[in-house]
């Protein structure tokens, strides 16, 4: 009696706690209206937590199936008995051992269960998460369209700091001392200054490219993508959502840079312009 009613706690314990954190997210949106982008960065961060919470259920269920296993090892089979010719002596009733393994399946079924709502609110999230995409996407098309521009001006990508020491065109490299296309601007601060997002949008880049250092690059719901390259590191990981004015990573001189600036693009239809053209300075 007590051990069915201990199934019984386990299952209405996992059940509750289940029940509460996939709550959360619709909770938060119940004390007020929130933006579309506001729920798609809370619609992340629960595939985020539910992602979490199916591994830990993966790693307990890893260790309940290989205490199944460790039971089940300990019998051997009735011809390996004869086999061996070896009278064994059970200090342990039968009923105990059978009660454990029973229990342990049992805990095993629970945690599955579980983990197949888990498995169901993820894939619905994933959805949700597509489809306020789309959205976004549509209403700053529709944006574009009225207003009848190309893209959506931006921020500064420095707080304080507005100086240019390359501008975007043509000049002589710095370190080849060659004649080359300088693809955006570079801004010269302090090391370890904040280097913000210009525009809404979603993280596509956040890593090391070749001379480029650590950059990050972000992809914006107009189409258009900002490039923030030489940083001493990123704040920011791929696919991560961000609103104008985040914190994406630190001003640095990493890959080929001859000192501390962010050097900063805007690609446009796959063609890079000048960046003055699509920021506020």
């Amino acid at each position: 009696m007590n051990k069915d009613l201990n199934k019984v706690v386990l299952r209405l314990t996992i059940s509750l706690a289940l029940l509460i954190s996939l709550n959360l997210y619709n909770t938060s949106c119940a004390f007020g209206e929130v933006g579309k982008l506001d729920l798609l960065i809370q619609n992340q961060e629960k595939q985020e937590e539910l992602k979490e919470k199916i591994n830990e259920l993966d790693n307990i269920l890893e260790s309940k199936n290989n205490q199944l296993k460790i039971e089940n090892d300990q019998y051997v089979s009735s011809e390996d008995k004869k086999e061996l010719e070896v009278v064994t002596v059970s200090f342990v009733p039968q009923e105990y051992e059978t009660s454990e393994k029973d229990e342990i399946s049992s805990e095993i079924l629970a945690l599955e269960e579980n983990k197949n709502i888990l498995d169901k609110e993820l894939q619905d999230a994933i959805i949700e998460g597509v489809q306020l995409e789309k959205t976004i996407e549509e209403e700053v098309k529709s944006k574009l369209k009225s207003e009848d521009i190309e893209f959506i001006t931006g921020i500064w990508p420095l707080n304080d700091y507005k100086n240019i020491s390359s501008g975007y065109g043509y000049r002589i490299h710095p370190i080849t001392n060659v004649k080359s296309f300088h693809k955006g601007i570079d801004i010269p601060a302090p090391q370890d200054t904040d280097v913000l997002a210009t525009d809404d949008g979603i993280v596509s880049f956040s890593g090391y490219q070749n001379g480029y250092g650590n950059v990050v690059k972000i992809k914006h719901f107009d189409g258009k993508t900002t490039v923030y390259a030489h940083n001493n590191s990123n704040v920011v990981k791929e696919g991560d959502i961000v609103k104008q004015g985040d914190i994406i990573s630190k001003v640095g001189t990493t890959g080929n840079s001859t000192g501390n600036h962010v050097h900063f693009e805007i690609i446009v239809n796959g063609k890079n312009i000048n960046p003055i053209e699509g920021v506020i300075k």
